[in-house]
């Protein structure tokens, strides 16, 4: 099994597997083709990316995504692989002074997808993120995001996905994540 620098952010699903990273036709971005074999209990394919050349022991990480989800493709420096992989979405509950963790209910990808919203304001002109569109029933469509970069210092392997918004609620766009929505129960 391939190691990931965030291994507290995703798990392999069993079974589940994915194309080749693609390029597109102008060779500027790289993506995950679709999959039949991965998309079921929440897995999905990811695009991983690491140093050139590198070896069995270097590590995976998630590949970096622009506010229109693109990532740039860079064959000269970085080698492209996507992953059948599961989301691990926890939060922390406390109850009577005791933390637990918990794990929110995963429940397919539905029509809920990533929005760019272009905020135009000429003091202050920038992107916001949302999630839109409906999941199977009662299901919730929900905005997440992972930090994939980041002031020195940043360790990828204490990424955790976010909780960050419910269905069609705007948050503004930070380079140093990476943005996914979920439907959850």
């Amino acid at each position: 099994m391939p190691t990931l620098s965030s291994p507290q952010a995703f798990e392999f699903c069993e079974g589940g597997t994915c194309g080749d990273a693609k390029p597109s036709g102008d060779n500027k971005h790289v993506s995950c083709p679709p999959s039949d074999t991965c998309g079921k209990g929440g897995c999905y394919c990811q695009l991983f990316k690491r140093p050139k050349g590198s070896g069995d022991d270097v590590a995976w990480d998630v590949a970096h995504a622009d506010n229109k989800s693109q990532t740039k493709y860079r064959p000269d420096k970085l080698d492209y692989k996507c992953f059948c992989v599961k989301p691990i979405l926890e939060s922390e509950l406390t109850v009577d002074g005791v933390k637990y963790t918990v794990r929110y209910q995963m429940c397919g990808m539905g029509g809920c997808t990533l929005d760019d919203v272009d905020v135009i304001d000429p003091v202050d002109k920038h992107h916001e993120m949302k999630c839109s569109g409906k999941c199977d029933g009662d299901c919730k469509c929900t905005l997440f995001r992972l930090q994939v970069a980041g002031k020195a210092g940043f360790d990828p392997k204490d990424a955790k996905w976010e909780l960050i918004a419910k269905a069609d609620k705007q948050v503004r766009h930070d380079g140093n994540y990476v943005y996914r929505c979920f439907c959850l129960k």
